[in-house]
């Protein structure tokens, strides 16, 4: 079964990696000695998964959209504010949440919850290592 399942996950990692070229973000963390940096991933054919790549990580952590609520109405056609959060998809069971708000392509918050000791990393996004194939930090 789970040989299987590690299957099929590199078949979605790899053939949605394409396709999503252009729709990622890059992030570093904040408030660390050592910032952890990663790519999140938005499928544009399945709004509800995606992936996240950490810098020096073993692979892609293929993510699923949990939950997504609008958090604020904003007046003059401003698009509205909203929160979503997206749930690691491991076999163990023991993948993290990350949670995101954002208003339209802004995102203004970007935390994960790692479930295992409960510990919150707070993540602000790298735009200097946005290139057009993904996240770059090899020069940073």
């Amino acid at each position: 079964m789970n040989k299987l399942f590690c299957i099929l996950l590199g078949v979605f990692v790899l053939g949605s990696v394409k396709a999503d070229e252009n729709n990622f973000r890059c992030f570093k963390s904040i408030n660390l000695k050592t910032p952890l940096k990663l790519q999140f991933v938005f499928q544009t054919d399945k709004d509800e998964l995606g992936y996240v790549s950490y810098q020096n990580g073993s692979g892609a952590i293929p993510v699923k959209l949990i939950k997504e609520q609008e958090l604020k109405r904003l007046p003059g056609g401003r698009p509205s504010e909203f929160e979503a959060q997206w749930q690691e998809m491991t076999t163990d069971g023991t993948g993290g949440i990350y949670r995101v708000i954002s208003q339209g392509a802004m995102i203004s918050d970007f935390r994960y919850l790692r479930k295992k000791d409960g510990k919150i990393f707070q993540f602000q996004e790298d735009m200097d290592a946005s290139t057009e194939k993904g996240c770059n930090w090899s020069t940073k």
